[in-house]
């Protein structure tokens, strides 16, 4: 009777994930991580052995091409991975640096991002540029505004505010 239901509850497990894929809302699996986010990586000298231990990847909300997902959780797990274990400290602006100069140089500018382990947020963000996902514990905000060329003070279109804009 046990093992049905635990056979029962893996089932479900599965369908669950399969509907959050679906609907935009589950882990995109990279390489042969599992569907809820099993990614490896190697345990630091503070994590209490030497063995190779899975960190969660979850995609909380999601309007951005998978490979671009799968390039923000490769850049969060590795600066996650080399940040120092035994005080068991998170840097949360060295980890939104890093994934906002990775992503500002290879996909232009405008990308932001914001990292922590609870915050609230409102953003509007570009089409096609908003990701948000944790790893392990720590919530990541990845997204990208829409840049907008200055005006130039010469232009015979401006209203007077920008010309006055242009002038200070």
């Amino acid at each position: 009777m046990r093992e049905q239901e635990e056979g029962g509850l893996q089932a479900a497990g599965r369908r669950g994930g399969v509907v959050r894929a679906l609907l935009g809302l589950g882990a995109i699996a990279e390489g042969a991580a599992a569907a809820e986010g099993g990614v490896p990586r190697k345990a630091g000298a503070g994590d209490g052995g030497g063995e190779e231990r899975k960190a969660v990847v979850r995609v909380v909300a999601a309007d951005m091409p998978p490979a671009l997902q799968r390039r923000a959780f490769r850049c969060a797990r590795d600066e996650l991975a080399g940040m120092p274990r035994s005080p068991r400290r998170l840097e949360p602006k060295r980890l939104a640096l890093a994934l906002k100069k990775e992503f500002d140089t290879a996909y232009g500018p405008a990308w932001h991002c914001i990292v922590g382990t609870s915050f609230g947020s409102y953003v509007t963000h570009a089409r096609g540029g908003f990701l948000y996902f944790s790893v392990d514990k720590v919530y990541i905000l990845l997204f990208r505004t829409a840049v907008e060329p200055q005006p130039h003070c010469e232009d015979q279109t401006l209203s007077s505010y920008a010309k006055t804009l242009c002038i200070a």
